[in-house]
């Protein structure tokens, strides 16, 4: 009797240090990613509203964001508003941490109507980027994303984006010039938000 006694203590004990654990544990989690990092805040600008700065709403969602062995993702926005818009890119890695502050680099401000504007992950030999991000070193701390995820924020719901995935050392050529293999992009899809 008194071994059982004894047993359930200790059962009691380890069950409420994993209790412990898994609430340490949700903690971590539920403070980082796409949908519960708070969403920055613009720098001052021309847009209605932001002279002072102004707060930005959350647009895209992309799950597979990659910066890791040759490739590169870049975010192709439009503003297809008739007025000025800000829009930015923020970019998780594989541990939800945010890689980027918009205030140092990622954001567009005063992008026209219909100006187009392109952001990525890195450079590549076969796409033109306006700007190229840095990551900091939050999460894996490395200058990369192996499943990382990105947000696209903007002071308007209603611009377009597309994004891929590129191979950043290729060129397109004419076969009969070379024999360098075609660049891979591929699709990467974007969720847009309600």
């Amino acid at each position: 009797m008194e071994d059982c006694e004894i047993m359930n203590q200790r059962n009691v004990k380890l069950i409420g240090g994993l209790a412990a654990i898994g609430l340490l544990a949700r903690a971590v989690v539920a403070s980082a990613g796409v949908a519960d990092t708070p969403l920055p805040n613009f720098s001052p600008s021309s847009v209605a509203g932001c002279a002072a700065g102004c707060p930005s709403l959350a647009v895209y969602y992309a799950a597979g964001a990659i910066k890791n062995n040759g490739l590169e993702t870049d975010f192709i926005c439009t503003n297809t508003t008739t007025a000025l818009q800000n829009i930015a890119l923020e970019v998780f890695d594989e541990t939800g941490a945010l890689r980027n502050a918009i205030v140092t680099i990622g954001q567009f401000l005063n992008v026209a109507a219909g100006a187009t504007i392109t952001v990525a992950t890195g450079g590549t030999n076969v796409l033109h980027e306006d700007q190229t991000l840095t990551l900091n070193t939050a999460g894996n701390t490395l200058q990369q994303l192996r499943n990382g995820s990105a947000r696209i924020v903007s002071t308007s719901k209603s611009i377009s984006c597309t994004a891929l995935l590129v191979d950043k050392f290729h060129i397109i050529q004419d076969p009969a010039l070379g024999t360098q293999a075609a660049p891979t992009m591929a699709n990467l899809p974007l969720i847009k938000l309600p």
